[in-house]
C-alpha cells in the first residue's frame, strides 16, 4: 500500500511539477534533513521506516501543493477575467465625450451666430438711432424755422388785414359820400317842386331841413351799422382763417415731434434690451467654455476661450 501510495504521489508530483513549472516554477532543490539522515543511518528497518515517514510527509506536502495549485488556478482565472473585463487606456470609449463635445461645439456655433446677429441688430439700431437723432434735429430746426416764418406771416397778415380793412373803410366812406349825394339831389328837386308863391318859404324850408336831417341820420345810422357789421365779419373771418391754419400747422408739427420722441424712446429701449441680450450670451459663452474645459479634459476637439473670443470679435 505504501508503494502504491508512493507511485501515486510520484505521478501527482510529476504533473504538479509540470503545471507549476509552466507558471511559476516551484523548486524542490532544498534537501530535507530527514532524507539525509535516513541515508546516512545505514540500517534496513530504520531506512524503511524513514522512507515510510518521508513518503507520508511527501504525500502530505503534495496534497498541500495540490490545494495551493487549485487556489493559484482559481486566482489566475479571476485575474484573467479581470484583465479581460478591464478596459485599457488605449481602448477606452470616448464616444460619449465626443458627442458632448460636438453638441457643445454646435451650441457655441449657434451662440456665436446669434451673438453676431445681435451685434448686427445692435449696430443697425445704433445707426437708426443716429439717423432718427439727425432727423429730430432737422425737424427741430425746421420747426423753429416754421415758427419764425409763422411769426413773420402773422405780422404780414396783420399788415395785410389792416390795409384791407383800411381800403374797405375808404371804399365804404366813398360809397357813403356817394349815397349822401344821391339822397341830396331828390330833396333838392322836391324842394324846388314844392315851392309855390302862396306857401311860407321859411316853414317849407324848415320842414324840408327836418326831413333831410331825419333821412340823413337814418342813412348814416344804417351805413354805420352796415360798416361795423362788415368790418367785424371781415376781421372775424381773417382771424379765424389765419388762426385755424396756424393751429392746424402747429398741431401737425407737434404730433410729428411727439411721434419722433416716441420712436426714439422705443429705439433706446430696443437698444438696451439688445445690450442685455449680448451680455447674457457672453456669460453663456463663458459658462460653455468652462463646461468644455471640465468635460473635455485634454481632448483635441475642445475649443479654447481665446479662439471663441477671437472668432466672436471677427
Amino acid at each position: 500500500m505504501g508503494s502504491a501510495k508512493s507511485i501515486d504521489n510520484s505521478s501527482r508530483n510529476s504533473s504538479i511539477n509540470t503545471n507549476i513549472g509552466a507558471n511559476n516554477r516551484i523548486s524542490f532543490g532544498a534537501r530535507s534533513p530527514f532524507i539525509g539522515g535516513g541515508i546516512g543511518g545505514g540500517g534496513g528497518d530504520d531506512e524503511k521506516g524513514t522512507m515510510q515517514n518521508l513518503n507520508d510527509r511527501l504525500a502530505t506536502y503534495l496534497e498541500d501543493v495540490w490545494s495551493l495549485e487549485n487556489g493559484n488556478a482559481e486566482l489566475e482565472l479571476r485575474i484573467r477575467e479581470f484583465l479581460e473585463n478591464k478596459t485599457s487606456p488605449g481602448s477606452r470609449d470616448y464616444s460619449a465625450f465626443f458627442v458632448s463635445i460636438a453638441d457643445l461645439h454646435n451650441k457655441i456655433h449657434g451662440a456665436m451666430c446669434v451673438d453676431g446677429s445681435i451685434y448686427l441688430a445692435n449696430d443697425n439700431a445704433k445707426l437708426a438711432a443716429d439717423d432718427f437723432k439727425t432727423k429730430r434735429e432737422n425737424e427741430l430746426s425746421m420747426r423753429q424755422s416754421v415758427e419764425a416764418d409763422f411769426a413773420g406771416l402773422k405780422r404780414v397778415l396783420d399788415v395785410l388785414a389792416r390795409s384791407d380793412l383800411e381800403m374797405q373803410i375808404e371804399g365804404l366812406k366813398e360809397e357813403m359820400i356817394f349815397l349822401k349825394k344821391n339822397h341830396e339831389e331828390p330833396f333838392r328837386s322836391s324842394v324846388e317842386m314844392d315851392l309855390g308863391p302862396t306857401q311860407d318859404l321859411n316853414a317849407v324850408l324848415s320842414e324840408i331841413r327836418k326831413q333831410y336831417e331825419q333821412a340823413s341820420a337814418k342813412n348814416k345810422k344804417e351805413l354805420n351799422a352796415w360798416f361795423q357789421e362788415k368790418a367785424a365779419t371781415v376781421k372775424q373771418e381773417v382771424a379765424v382763417s389765419t388762426e385755424t391754419n396756424l393751429n392746424r400747422l402747429l398741431q401737425s408739427l407737434q404730433r410729428e415731434h411727439q411721434s419722433q420722441l416716441t420712436m426714439k424712446g422705443s429705439l433706446e429701449g430696443t437698444l438696451q434690451e439688445t445690450e442685455n441680450q449680448v451680455t447674457s450670451l457672453e456669460e453663456q459663452l463663458v459658462n460653455l467654455q468652462g463646461d468644455i474645459d471640465r468635460q473635455g479634459g485634454q481632448g483635441t476637439g475642445c475649443v479654447s476661450l481665446p479662439e471663441v473670443m477671437s472668432h466672436h470679435q471677427v
